[in-house]
């Protein structure tokens, strides 16, 4: 799916795409690493944003870890436009599926605890840094998935906007992301 654009008054991602009754025009939009760079690399900021998402990315790979991510935040937003700003950082909940058992995302996670810490993620990464264990008991998943939604889809306004998803399993799309973005792979 092609990355939707944005809403000419509003300038966010919509929230869906016509008819909100059809699960495949709903946010968030599934979409490539390559292609989110290819649309979001606009400036020097955003460039090095998307950089430092891509090392973390590439962190994780290093650590096992596969699933897949949502990305949001002003990121994802017309903020220079809106604002007469650079955004920050790109907010990232990573939904990890591998490590499986929660016994061995316990061990993940107390090995690289910088994975959950959002000031170490922000600061080397230029990522507000979240994770759900797709491990966790169905009630809780429920739980943060709720929540997740709730948060990612509303600007700190109130208004409702739309978000992204990106499968965190090929190496090979970052390979691309990298090339898009002008750097070595």
């Amino acid at each position: 799916m092609t990355i939707p654009a944005f809403d000419s008054i509003l300038n966010v991602l919509p929230t869906h795409l016509g008819d909100p009754r059809k699960p495949n025009d709903l946010s968030p939009y599934p979409c490539t690493v390559d292609e989110v760079c290819g649309r979001f690399a606009t400036s020097g900021p955003r460039k090095a944003i998307l950089d430092g998402f891509l090392n973390l990315r590439r962190e994780l790979f290093k650590l096992g870890v596969e699933g897949f991510q949502w990305l949001d935040g002003s990121f994802l937003e017309d903020i220079e436009a809106q604002e007469n700003r650079d955004p920050k950082d790109v907010d990232v909940i990573t939904f990890i599926s591998k490590p499986v058992s929660q016994a061995d995302f316990l061990t993940l996670q107390s090995t690289s605890h910088w994975l959950l810490d959002r000031n170490a993620t922000k600061q080397q990464f230029s990522v507000d840094h979240f994770v759900v264990h797709l491990g966790s008991s169905p009630r809780l998943l429920v739980d943060l998935s709720r929540y997740w939604y709730g948060l990612f889809s509303h600007r700190r306004d109130g208004l409702w906007k739309g978000m992204l998803s990106v499968e965190l399993v090929d190496q090979a799309d970052d390979v691309a992301a990298r090339v898009t973005l002008g750097g070595a792979p």
